[in-house]
């Protein structure tokens, strides 16, 4: 069994991020963040309930951080997988929470962690339809969608198209115009509905396959219960090994052998 992280450690570092964001220590995220660290060496369960201020964020993230730093071997020990309820929750780890903890912990790692964020192909742009669909036609049959140039759809269509030419992630969270939702759909396309990369002519320069092999080389990657349920349940490669996971706002995420939530 790898040797925990002390103690002393988990608070130490932990004060080291509730000071780089301005943040007050908190007797409860203390403790919760020595418990996160014991239950990841020990690989054993933990059930956390932290109410509102408790700032459980950091609770779980510094343990996973130092946890990192030991090294993420080929196998995906050390590797936690972050599954979060919703995209917000997502995008506010990703571009808020773990830059700054890492950031204050850059003088207690041997190394730059490194994190991604891990998502559905419905929400990256798919190229193959991108270079297939007409401006003034949608793939689903509406075609009065993109009926004249002067329509408000054919200029968001427009914009996007200007989008995709310049963006390096083809990620929907990431577009920050007017978008309705139908033209989305029509550039987009579901884990089912993808031939695969190998197939694709558009494969190697495929988005979501870029997120992807960007979460393969990431010590730490944030996804949603969503995703974390098929690579459980379906036994569907699609997260890296990893060997901690942290089920953020758990209770919406109890669920049977088929998948129906428990707690709904």
């Amino acid at each position: 069994m790898a040797k925990s992280t002390s103690q002393d450690a988990i608070s130490q570092a932990l004060a080291s991020a509730v000071e780089k964001i301005g943040g007050t220590a908190r007797d409860g995220q203390i403790e919760m963040a020595k418990a996160v660290d014991l239950a990841m060496e020990s690989n054993e369960h933990l059930l956390v309930q932290a109410g509102t201020g408790t700032g459980k964020s950091l609770g779980y993230l510094v343990p996973a951080i130092l946890r990192a730093n030991k090294g993420v071997m080929p196998d995906g020990t050390n590797r936690t997988v972050i599954a979060t309820a919703t995209l917000a929750l997502q995008r506010q780890l990703v571009d808020h929470d773990l830059p700054s903890a890492v950031e204050a912990l850059a003088d207690q790692t041997d190394h730059p962690i490194s994190y991604a964020v891990l998502k559905g192909r419905h929400n990256y742009i798919c190229l193959d339809k991108f270079n297939r669909v007409e401006v003034d036609s949608a793939d689903d049959g509406e075609e009065q969608l993109f009926q004249t140039s002067s329509s408000a759809l054919a200029k968001q269509s427009k914009k996007l198209r200007q989008w995709v030419d310049v963006t390096d992630t083809g990620d929907r969270d990431d577009y920050d115009e007017e978008l309705d939702g139908r033209l989305w759909r029509s550039l987009s396309v579901s884990g089912r509905e993808c031939v695969g990369a190998s197939k694709c002519a558009w494969g190697e320069d495929c988005f979501a396959e870029a997120a992807r092999n960007k979460a393969h080389a990431s010590d730490i990657v944030v996804t949603n219960h969503a995703l974390l349920a098929i690579d459980i349940l379906e036994n569907l490669p699609i997260l890296p090994d990893h060997d901690a996971v942290i089920i953020d706002e758990a209770a919406n995420y109890v669920v049977d052998s088929q998948g129906n939530n428990l707690m709904a």
